[in-house]
């Protein structure tokens, strides 16, 4: 079952670590990027990793 207020707070981390390295310019975006779209991809792999961790732990 998925936890979606984890997966939520993992989401939220992520946009903004993302917003931070592009304000510094250390990730380089165009007109047609989706900051969104990549806080969730990137949310979901890790919280399978931390899913996966958790059950062999």
């Amino acid at each position: 079952m998925v936890n979606y207020i984890v997966l939520y707070k993992i989401r939220k981390r992520v946009k903004k670590i993302l917003k931070d390295k592009i304000s510094d310019g250390e990730l380089a975006t165009t007109k047609t990027s989706c900051l969104g779209c990549l806080a969730d991809d990137i949310s979901w792999e890790i919280y399978y990793l931390m899913k996966e961790k958790k059950e062999e732990g």
